[in-house]
């Protein structure tokens, strides 16, 4: 399993992004183990993963936005 957060600014640039991969439980696994215990695995492993990504994705993005307000913010007392 592969999950991709990204923001993008007004023009359609990234400007942050989280990428996280994980093993899932395999058609062969799910007949082994029986639906339900291979769909929890599957559905915890997505909960967790996603929770992860997204917390990466918006302090990278707060981090950017902070950089540009000072970098604002230095412009406009320099002039």
């Amino acid at each position: 399993m592969e999950i991709i957060v990204r923001i993008k600014d007004e023009s359609g640039e990234s400007i942050a992004e989280s990428q996280r991969e994980r093993e899932v439980p395999y058609i062969g696994e799910i007949e082994e183990q029986g639906f339900r215990t291979a769909f929890h695995e599957l559905e915890t492993a997505i909960l967790e993963e996603r929770k992860v990504a997204s917390d990466e994705v918006v302090s990278e993005y707060l981090e950017h936005m902070s950089k540009k307000k000072r970098q604002k913010t230095r412009d406009t007392t320099t002039k």
